[in-house]
């Protein structure tokens, strides 16, 4: 209803107010119902005040009215100045809630002086409505005891749109009266999901029309002497369970046989229609539905011993879910790691997944079909690495393709699989027994693999043609070349890993760095810290060994000792006299160092050494009695090592950082469990220098297998060379140290690293150097692009994130990179582990998101989390341009 186009009853309501208005100027209007005030309303061009009438504008006359309140003698103190002229301006005074009587005393001279308007309602109305109603339909109407002008208007406008229903009216009036009356579909829709509009129904008698309305749709028969709630809980099992039904390709399921269903195809359809649409808008409420109408039906056990394919493409039951999870674990345990990941594929979107993406619990089942997901791709990865290992004759330069192209996949989906396992607690884990044989696969597999490799190194002399040798490495990859180096020692950067940075430096763009190369090197042997880190020395090109020291073991470098495990002063010292302008920092001094501070230590011009290593310390950590993720803490060293090269490329400095090496001093074999007795290798006899785990070095009398003896003179130490005594296989030595963690032997995980290298263009760091110049200022970021608590409560946050969409960037989607940030310290806490409505590579952590299209992102917070306030940051990924940034949000996890 419009001003432009009145209905008939209210352009007659206007016409007689008119006409009585400009015959006595003064009009009276008591109305104990309230029939007439939303018609009043809708006229009104502006609202009465207690000091001041309002507007009404009804076409033929512009009239002012006033509403009384709670006392008539104020309201005729208030009238006295608008009737005293001789002619007064047309006045309507309208009287909510009030019959003539009890006013009649009181504003007796107003009466007289004016007249009193008879609304008649009902009869001025009820010749309209014959206009365009059956009269049964009419009189049923105006029966109505809370019968009000909106009531009748809706009926008008409806019945000119093809017929009125009472239950719309009812209805559209509770969503607000805006827009059009709900078509029957959604009317039952919303019924179904709330009993928001029971009370309304009864106080007004519907019930009738409302059972009429279910049967024509869904051909559901309700009790006449139930209630309401009834009647919804009936329609609900019937519609969920028709669904279900529907969707079912096993064998018939006679406890259902008796339920009530819909019947004819019509209503059939309908239904599943309608319990679709009651998922997609009516989430919360389907979720709590579901769940009872499972429970009622006993779902659960019924279908525990079904086969997954029983159960079609829609969960419509959260134990549907379940059971698939469950029937994914089941192919894992069987070795049938393409049914699980298509089974996996299938149910990615489920709704018991993503159809409330903020529910904890949901957040809860996704952690366990992510872990499900990577579970699926390390059974598919086995399945290759083991058919295509290498034969036992194979030469030892075979190695390197099989490690570059299967091995170290294998390798790193490992790693997430354990780090995501240990996300939940041990008996959460939904995939156990599929877990348990990929444990078992992972093991053996490492055990041949290990013992191939060794016979091959060994026959090959200990030297891999095609692989540099880690002694070559600073003369070779970082002492020639135009531009100033950085070189990366991080410790325990293992290939997979390396091969991990080089996903991520992939996703950079061309203006920022070229030249990228990721390489397989020779670790020299024992693959031990102390070796290692003194093998990228430089020098160590010239002449290596390892030899007796004052009671312990000692690296040797062209003559010089530079000491063994506590003598890291040592080995830096002897590059500080190689290469006197060289400057070393470590990863947490480039990260937590200001500007100005980085500026002045990097001021020259020789080349520059960051040591890491959080890796290995964070290995280290790892036993049966701890249940810290550190597997999580390596991956937050690698999103750490990825942040040291942006910044350094983007500092401003004479001698810009052009030239980037990052390489390792070994890598390392790490299992969830510790080694069972039959694993543990006692130890050779003789005068031993060192014990660990993975080696032994001294002079043996006396080697058993599954041990090696490697000589000294086999491996350039000379003579005063001590010998190196390794498994032969996976197994560990009975020695000191974690039982999960280890490193030393000659496995390809310890033997291959990574030696990457690319060069970071200067034009390019010019972009990278605008965006960090701006972080920190947070008030110039765009706002949030997606809804903040008000603080995180939770290790779990699940955020909403939906770009703006322009006219340039619709339909493309944008990589960006997503971090949580302490806001004291400005350290990384938390990257992505789940990402709903986007793109998640968890190997690089970038995002693929569309522009206005909403997506769910879910990051973990460490358990040792200390920061008190954390900050949010989104980046483009090519550029790392800052395209948001939070305020901080305050941190107080519950329990």
């Amino acid at each position: 209803m419009t001003q432009a186009a009145p209905n008939k009853l209210e352009a007659r309501f206007c016409q007689e107010l008119s006409k009585q208005l400009s015959l006595h100027r003064v009009v009276l209007l008591f109305d104990p119902a309230e029939q007439l005030r939303s018609l009043l309303d809708a006229l009104a061009t502006s609202p009465p005040s207690g000091e001041a009438p309002g507007g009404l504008n009804l076409g033929e006359l512009q009239a002012q009215w006033v509403v009384a309140g709670t006392s008539l003698f104020a309201l005729r103190h208030q009238l006295e100045p608008l009737v005293c002229a001789d002619l007064p301006d047309p006045l309507l005074v309208y009287l909510p809630q009030r019959q003539e009587a009890d006013g009649r005393a009181t504003l007796l001279e107003l009466i007289r002086a004016g007249t009193v308007f008879e609304a008649q309602l009902v009869n001025r109305a009820r010749v309209y409505l014959r206009e365009v109603m059956e009269p049964e339909k009419v009189e049923q109407l105006l029966k109505r005891p809370d019968l009000t002008y909106r009531d009748i208007a809706i009926a008008l406008e409806q019945s000119g749109d093809g017929g009125f229903s009472q239950l719309k009216a009812l209805f559209r009036q509770q969503l607000g009266g805006m827009g059009s009356p709900p078509e029957n579909a959604e009317l039952a829709r919303l019924w179904l999901a709330s009993d928001q509009f029971d009370a309304g129904t009864s106080t007004k008698g519907l019930e009738s029309e409302l059972q009429d309305l279910l049967h024509s749709r869904w051909g559901l028969g309700f009790p006449a002497d139930a209630t309401l709630a009834d009647w919804r809980q009936r329609a609900q099992r019937a519609l969920l369970l028709h669904e279900f039904l529907h969707d079912w390709h096993g064998d018939e399921l006679t406890a259902f046989a008796k339920q009530s269903l819909p019947v004819g195809k019509a209503a059939e359809e309908n239904a599943l229609t309608d319990v679709k649409a009651l998922r997609r808008n009516h989430a919360g409420a389907y979720i709590a539905i579901a769940a009872r109408v499972e429970e009622e039906l006993g779902l659960r056990e019924l279908i525990g011993s079904e086969r997954p394919g029983v159960l079609g493409a829609i969960d419509t039951f959260p134990c549907e879910e379940q059971f698939l999870l469950r029937s994914v674990d089941a192919f894992l345990a069987k070795g049938e790691a393409a049914k699980a990941q298509e089974l996996v594929l299938a149910r990615h979107d489920s709704f018991w997944l993503v159809g409330q993406p903020t529910d904890p619990t949901q957040s809860q089942r996704r952690l366990q079909w992510e872990l499900a997901r990577t579970a699926a791709s390390l059974g598919l990865a086995l399945d290759q690495a083991e058919a295509q290992l290498p034969k036992p004759t194979a030469p030892v330069e075979i190695w390197l393709a099989y490690q570059a192209d299967l091995a170290h996949h294998v390798d790193g989906l490992q790693r997430r699989l354990e780090q995501q396992v240990a996300e939940l607690t041990a008996a959460a884990v939904e995939v156990a027994q599929g877990l348990e044989q990929l444990r078992n696969r992972y093991e053996q597999l490492l055990d041949k693999q290990t013992q191939r490799f060794t016979d091959a190194f060994q026959q090959a002399g200990w030297l891999i043609p095609g692989a540099m040798a880690q002694t070559r490495i600073w003369a070779e990859r970082v002492q020639p070349g135009a531009g100033r180096a950085v070189v990366f020692w991080v410790d325990a950067l293992r290939y997979e890993m390396g091969a991990s940075l080089h996903e991520r430096f992939s996703g950079w763009s061309r203006e920022q760095l070229s030249d990228l190369r990721l390489e397989i090197a020779q670790a020299a042997l024992p693959s031990i810290t102390p070796v290692g880190m003194s093998a990228l020395l430089p020098g160590a090109e010239r002449s290596f060994a390892v030899t007796e020291g004052d009671g312990e073991p000692c690296s040797v470098v062209d003559g010089v000792p530079v000491g063994w495990s506590n003598d890291k002063a040592k080995r830096l010292a002897h590059l500080q006299q190689r290469v006197p302008a060289a400057v070393v920092l470590n990863l947490v001094e480039v990260i937590r160092s200001k500007e100005a501070v980085l500026l002045e230590k990097l001021a020259g011009a020789g080349p520059v050494v960051i040591t890491s290593i959080g890796i290995d310390e964070a290995g280290e950590r790892d036993s049966d009695e701890r249940l810290a993720n550190v597997r999580a803490d390596m991956q937050r060293e690698l999103d750490t090592i990825e942040e040291a090269v942006r910044r350094l490329a983007a500092l401003p400095l004479e001698q810009p950082l052009e030239r980037i090496v990052i390489t390792a001093d070994h890598g390392f074999l790490h299992l969830p469990l510790g080694r069972e007795p039959a694993m543990r290798i006692p130890a050779p006899a003789g005068k031993t220098f060192k014990l660990e785990r993975r080696c032994w070095l001294g002079h043996p009398s006396a080697v058993q297998e599954p041990c090696i003896e490697i000589p000294p003179a086999d491996l350039g130490y000379g003579t005063n060379g001590l010998s190196v005594v390794v498994p032969r296989s996976a197994g560990v030595l009975k020695a000191g140290g974690s039982l999960c963690y280890h490193h030393g032997g000659t496995s390809i995980q310890e033997v291959l690293i990574p030696l990457l290298s690319f060069r970071c263009n200067p034009a390019g760091a010019v972009a990278a150097d605008e965006a960090k110049a701006a972080k920190g200022k947070r008030s110039k970021q765009p706002a949030w692009p997606g809804a903040l608590p008000e603080k995180i409560t939770n290790r779990i946050l699940m955020l909403p994130i939906e770009l703006p969409a322009t006219l340039l960037n619709q339909g493309q989607s944008r990589q960006v990179v997503l971090g949580a940030y302490d806001s004291k310290s400005e350290e990384l806490v938390a990257t992505p582990i789940q990402a709903i409505g986007a793109e998640l590579d968890r190997d690089t952590n970038r995002l693929t998101l569309t522009p206005g299209q909403a997506a769910t992102i879910g990051l973990m917070l460490p358990a040792e989390v200390s920061a008190k306030k954390l900050y949010l940051e989104l980046r483009d990924a090519a550029t790392d341009l800052v395209l948001h940034k939070s305020q901080d949000l305050p941190v107080d996890l519950i329990g």
